[in-house]
This record gives structure tokens, sequence and C-alpha cells, in this order.
């Protein structure tokens, strides 16, 4: 009977010590497995670190090429209003130039017309030649073509007149955007 109890307790301490290492072992794997999650995390944060560190190098070179690129279209910008400032006053001046000939070609169309007029009156009064009359038709004949060219040259006029409207509206807003890009550079530049 003892001895049946003593193996019953040696198997009962046996199968407890290889639970102590079957334990042991599990603890050996979990902390094996936990140093490995501590390794993997340190190059991740590794890693982490060295890409923030490369954008952050990245930002700081964009940000010290900012001004610079502020400044290349600012100057952009003023030489582009020169351009259309230039362009402009060369265009008023055509426009202007067309004015005054349109304004002389109308004088001399109304000339024609009452010197049309007077020969008609004139020629009321006379039997006219046969040269007179056809003179008379020609000249009838070149008024028309006259006030003909007259009502075009009016309509480029008014044309000429519009485009130089929408220039000056361009213009105004080239100079706004300039003066918003001033203010931008002023900012960061401090």
């Amino acid at each position: 009977m003892d001895k049946r109890l003593l193996e019953q307790v040696q198997q009962a301490l046996q199968a407890q010590q290889d639970t102590i290492k079957r334990q042991e072992q599990m603890l050996d794997d979990q902390q094996q497995y936990m140093q490995q999650m501590l390794d993997q995390k340190d190059q991740d944060i590794a890693e982490l670190t060295a890409s923030l560190n490369t954008l952050a190098k990245t930002k700081t070179q964009e940000l010290e090429r900012l001004p610079t690129l502020f400044k290349q279209l600012q100057n952009t910008m003023k030489e582009q209003t020169s351009v259309v400032n230039g362009w402009v006053k060369h265009r008023k001046e055509h426009v202007t130039t067309q004015a005054l000939l349109i304004s002389e070609l109308l004088a001399l169309g109304n000339v024609q017309i009452q010197l049309t007029e007077q020969l008609k009156t004139y020629q009321s009064t006379i039997t006219p030649p046969d040269y007179l009359e056809n003179a008379t038709t020609q000249l009838e004949s070149d008024t028309m073509k006259w006030e003909s060219e007259l009502s075009e040259l009016v309509n480029a006029q008014s044309k000429i007149e519009q485009s130089q409207a929408k220039i000056k509206g361009s213009q105004t807003e080239i100079q706004t955007e300039l003066k918003e890009l001033n203010t931008l550079l002023d900012k960061s530049e401090r």
C-alpha cells in the first residue's frame, strides 16, 4: 500500500515537474516573442524617424526656395505688366490715329456729299452736256462708296474701342494680382 502510494506521489511530482518545464518553456517562448516584437518596434521607430527627418529636410529646402520662387514670379509679373502696358499704349495711339483718320474721312465725305448736292442743284438749272452728266454720275457712285467705307470704318472703330476696354480690364486684373503677390512676398520675407 505504501509502495503504491509512493509511486502515485512520484508520478504526481513528475507530472508537476513536467508542467513546470512546459510553463518555463512557454515563458521563454513568450519572452522571446516579446523581445522580437520590441526589436521590430525599435526598427519601425527608426525607419519612421528617418522618414520624418527626410521629409523635414525636404520641406525645409522647399521653404527656403519659396522666397526665391516668389521673387521670380514677381519679376515675371512685372515684365508681363510692362509688356501689356506698352501694348495698351500702342493700341491707344493706334485707336487715336484711327479715330482722327475716321473723323477726317467723315469730314471729307460730308464735303463730297455737299458738293454732290450742289452739283445736282446746279445741274437741275441747266441742260448739262454728256460729260458733265457722266462726271456727276461718277461722283454720286464715289460718294456712295465713300459712305459705305465710312460706315465700315465706324464699325471698326467701335470694335477697336471694345477691345481696348477688354484690354484695360485685363490690365487692371494683372495689376491687382501683382499687388497681391507683393503682399504675399512681403509676408514670406518677414
